[in-house]
């Protein structure tokens, strides 16, 4: 079983697993804490006439409601991790007991040992994104990663360098809504991932985008949609990006990502500890409190140095590994 699992991954570039969540019992609990989140932050930039009433709003509409209010950078007090820049003391972020619990779910990491092996550690490298449909977005953020399109890129581009030559990395992406081709799904091309890591260049708003990545939009695509309970995993050399949301709906996701142990995680100083180890002395981090403590010890560095991360473009100085030169 752990070799064909591994061996489709890397042959393919991705991989579907059915049924491995509970909603109720391991998606709802984030859900929650994403609305305790949003009544916060009605709380304090509302009108006071209105809160009352917001307040009593559904998931979506409370959402939809302070999407509109003007708050500055709203995108990442539901995201799993700091700022990539301009990080202070009052820089949010979304960690919760819940979040914790997703990232060391047994049943997670059961799939990820089959790819990893038994010496998992969990990546800094991670998000949740809250998506509207694009209609309902302002014209600036319709190509923003968190909360509109993702440009096609590979996960292991976004490394610093000794990541992207050390790190074993898998992302294991996680819908907390069907996800479907309408409300906005991951596409990617097969096979691809077995082209190495290749040139990107910095897109909208500083993403990192696919060097020549029009070249994608005549090929094959897979679409991954995705019932909930089940998660999708990538190949770090895995080409992918996601559709426009033009669903009525939300489309909210999680995606984490683990590497094998005593590889750098490609994100220092951000927290990377073990989630799974034949040796118990390695298992530090046993809890949510400790968890936060690592990222506030980290955002405190972050401070110092005014950003959370960084990394190179163009991957290589060279064009050979341009698509354009591959395909």
């Amino acid at each position: 079983m752990q070799n064909s699992l591994q061996k489709k991954l890397y042959e393919q570039g991705f991989l579907k697993v059915k049924n491995v969540l509970n909603f109720k019992r391991d998606l709802k609990p984030i859900l929650n804490d994403m609305e305790f989140v949003m009544d916060c932050l009605v709380q304090k930039y509302a009108k006071k006439k209105d809160i009352k009433e917001v307040l009593k709003y559904d998931f979506k509409k409370k959402y939809s409601y302070i999407s509109k209010l003007n708050i500055h950078d709203l995108d990442q007090y539901f995201n799993t991790r700091l700022p990539r820049d301009h990080v202070k003391k009052e820089s949010d972020y979304f960690a919760t007991q819940s979040l914790w619990n997703l990232i060391n779910n047994i049943k997670v990491l059961n799939v990820v040992e089959k790819i990893l092996g038994k010496e998992i550690m969990s990546n800094p490298v991670q998000n949740t994104r809250i998506k509207q449909p694009e209609k309902k977005l302002p014209k600036g953020s319709i190509h923003d990663g968190l909360s509109g399109r993702t440009p096609w890129h590979q996960d292991a581009a976004v490394l610093n360098p000794r990541g992207q030559k050390l790190t074993d990395m898998v992302t294991v992406w996680i819908p907390f809504t069907k996800t479907t081709i309408k409300n906005g799904c991951m596409i990617t091309v097969k096979k691809i991932n077995k082209m190495g890591l290749l040139n990107h260049v910095s897109g909208y708003r500083g993403q990192v985008e696919l060097k020549n990545s029009e070249l994608l939009d005549n090929m094959q695509h897979v679409y991954l949609e995705a019932n909930i309970g089940d998660i999708i995993l990538l190949h770090k050399h895995s080409i992918h990006c996601s559709l426009p949301n033009r669903s009525d709906d939300f489309r909210i996701s999680a995606d984490l990502r683990y590497n094998i142990a005593g590889q750098p995680s490609g994100r220092e100083p951000l927290p990377n500890f073990y989630v799974r180890s034949k040796n118990k002395k390695n298992l530090k981090i046993k809890n949510f409190k400790q968890w936060l403590a690592l990222w506030e010890k980290a955002k405190e560095k972050c401070i110092q140095r005014k950003y959370a991360f960084k990394y190179p473009l163009p991957t290589f100085k060279n064009n050979k590994k341009d698509l354009s030169k591959l395909v």
